[in-house]
């Protein structure tokens, strides 16, 4: 076994209902699930309980089959079932389970999105503004949602004929319908512009390249000059090759304009931000950290005690050692914003986390973050990659168990009814407020922009939980 060089794919295939890896659900109608006999899926589920034992960073608290594989692994109708099991042994003070991560990739579509920023969907994700309206709540840009030129902030009115898209109408059959129509082939929909507009448009899913910049803009705040950019997916910045990537060209572009504006704070969006590539979160934290952090420690790793030894008989290497920054560039910022919600995950947190003991760091919106301070990378068996969870990361001040999520400085719920970047969407006005101020607002300052309470929002909270945390969120390290 070795870890897989990228693989040149035309596009994604959705993983289905698991709430555990990147960012998005994608899916190629026409490539069909690879059939295997019941032997080689025998042999997949005995090599994924090896191979998890041997990389997994819970291995203590795994169970002793090696005396007798065969006989453990049996008792399971897939691989993924196995994995899923060894997933239940390690558990908190609490018991409940660490591991709510880990899954079987049984066509690479990681490395095609993370390293190559493919995918293939309508690029369009939904969410409750309250208990009656279900809203877009983004785009992909080149998607064919952004193509057919629906946007954040459209109502949805018809999914498919039905109309009845009220919350507990979709919770019958615990949002069914709504999954399996955002994961088909195609898709009919009727929406309400926010100029009270209605509109009717078909899709046919299609492929296209993520752009994970998807809005960016300058605010004067009195004297002051803040930036914002919201940042979708932590595709790499370098390709299997090590040369850089389309994206860390744009973050360069985009560090080198808010130096050239002379920003002193900062908002970056992350609300549905799942993660993704570990060396995007190194680069950009290198670019946002204050310039006084030259080249001191931005976070260490921890992992099973025999994994190195392993990966280097295999004659794999990958570096767990502490990670410094390296800072370069002149941007010198005063604070930093970060606006989440509980579909900020992974690499998100691992940024957020780094910057934590250099700079002044605050967190905006609803309530917590993901909770996953674990990554992987891939392990290919036989055609398939395993993805379990192999180490742990913790900041300079040794902070890192945060498996319940960050705790926000404000709570501010997503206002669904405004773009990315307005001055009076919620989160981004809560910011703005603080720049000015210098303390948050006692109430919110942009509850009454869309006409919502903060408790009528509270009323979908749980659902959209649901929503967030659909599809893949991870933070992936990959081999040079």
């Amino acid at each position: 076994m070795k870890i897989t060089s990228i693989k040149l794919l035309a596009g994604l295939l959705l993983l289905g209902s698991m709430f555990v890896g990147c960012s998005r659900d994608t899916v190629m109608p026409e490539l069909e699930r690879p059939a295997r006999t019941d032997t080689q899926e025998d042999r997949l589920k005995d090599q994924v309980y090896m191979d998890t034992y041997q990389i997994y960073l819970w291995q203590e608290d795994l169970p002793d089959w090696f005396s007798d594989v065969r006989g453990n692994t049996s008792r399971y109708n897939s691989a993924d079932a196995v994995l899923e099991a060894l997933k239940g042994y390690a558990r908190d003070d609490e018991g409940n389970p660490y591991d709510r991560f880990s899954f079987l990739d049984r066509w690479g579509t990681v490395n095609a999105e993370v390293q190559q920023g493919l995918a293939g969907s309508f690029g369009l994700d939904v969410r409750y503004q309250d208990d009656e309206r279900l809203y877009v709540k983004k785009v992909d840009i080149g998607s064919p949602a952004y193509a057919a030129g629906i946007r954040r902030g459209w109502q949805l009115l018809q999914i498919n004929g039905n109309s009845d898209l009220s919350l507990a109408a979709l919770e019958r059959d615990n949002l069914d319908f709504l999954f399996n129509a955002l994961s088909d082939t195609h898709i009919s929909l009727s929406l309400r512009k926010p100029d009270g507009g209605e509109v009717s448009i078909s899709l046919d899913r299609g492929n296209y390249q993520l752009q994970p910049i998807s809005a960016h803009q300058l605010f004067t705040v009195g004297a002051k000059k803040v930036g914002y950019f919201a940042f979708d997916s932590f595709i790499s910045t370098l390709n299997s090759r090590g040369n850089a990537t389309y994206v860390k060209n744009q973050l360069d572009q985009l560090v080198a304009e808010f130096e050239d504006a002379g920003i002193q704070e900062l908002i970056v969006d992350l609300r549905y931000n799942g993660g993704g590539a570990v060396v995007t979160a190194e680069y950009l934290s290198n670019l946002l950290a204050p310039t006084t952090v030259g080249n001191r420690l931005m976070y260490t790793n921890k992992i099973n005690g025999g994994l190195e030894d392993f990966l280097q008989a295999e004659g794999v290497f990958l570096d767990f050692s502490p990670v410094h920054f390296n800072k370069v560039n002149a941007l010198n910022l005063q604070r930093i914003y970060f606006l989440v919600t509980e579909g900020t995950a992974s690499a998100s947190e691992l940024l957020i986390n780094n910057l934590k003991p250099y700079m002044d760091v605050k967190l905006i919106g609803e309530h917590l973050t993901y909770g996953k301070p674990v990554g992987y990378f891939n392990w290919n068996i036989s055609g398939v990659d395993l993805y379990a969870v192999s180490y742990q990361t913790f900041n300079a001040l040794g902070e890192g168990d945060y498996f319940s999520g960050m705790p926000v400085d404000k709570l501010v719920y997503d206002d669904l009814t405004r773009d990315f970047g307005d001055v009076q969407e919620d989160m981004v006005a809560e910011a703005l407020y603080h720049a000015a101020n210098g303390h948050f607002s006692a109430e919110g300052v942009g509850l009454q922009s869309s006409g919502q309470t903060s408790s009528a929002k509270r009323t979908s909270v749980h659902i959209n939980r649901v929503l967030d945390r659909h599809g893949t969120k991870g933070m992936y390290h990959f081999a040079p």
